[in-house]
């Protein structure tokens, strides 16, 4: 017989924290990108409420570098229309990841470097050319941040309760082996 592993409360939180995104989307009325948040609800959705924590530190630091970066990157690319969509657009794009990634190897977040890639090559490729980069950048951030929250509190929430459901199966293990008749042997 094949052994099917039941639904698991990560992979609930999961869907439950992408849903509510949705809805916190549509109670800002549809600003931002639902998208970003997520990624970050998914991200932040772990089987350990301290992994849960240190994720969500390390996507909000990322988050604000890339942020930082990509705008200061649009502002630049504003001023600087001849670069349209070239390869050398690209070129500095890529180039531009050297002092992303060095940032949180100086403030001693190197985790965090991955988001922080992310979340500018998000702002520089996908979203260079909207009317307004601060707009933008704020709605990005501030979709990450609602991502993490939520994250946070549906892992805290869920956590609090596995932790007494394991305590009740270890009670009734321990309950189990009392109970067992002692082997003997001859």
């Amino acid at each position: 017989m094949v052994h099917v592993p039941h639904i698991g409360m990560r992979i609930i939180k999961s869907a439950l924290g992408v849903l509510i995104c949705f809805a916190i989307y549509f109670m800002r009325g549809k600003q931002g990108a639902p998208f970003y948040s997520a990624l970050a609800v998914l991200w932040c959705i772990q089987n350990q409420t301290k992994n849960t924590v240190q994720n969500a530190l390390q996507r909000t630091v990322g988050t604000g570098i890339g942020a930082a970066y990509g705008l200061i990157y649009i502002l630049i690319k504003q001023r600087v229309p001849q670069l349209g969509d070239s390869f050398l657009h690209y070129c500095i794009i890529s180039i531009a990841l050297i002092p992303i990634i060095y940032t949180t190897v100086v403030i001693k977040q190197k985790k965090a470097s991955y988001f922080s890639c992310v979340v500018f090559l998000s702002i520089v490729v996908n979203h260079l050319m909207d009317e307004n980069p601060y707009i933008f950048v704020a709605n990005r951030s501030l979709d990450t941040l609602i991502g993490i929250m939520l994250g946070l509190a549906l892992n805290y929430r869920y956590m609090k309760k596995m932790e007494e459901l394991e305590n009740i199966e270890e009670k009734k293990e321990t309950a189990y082996e009392q109970c067992k008749p002692a082997k003997t042997y001859r």
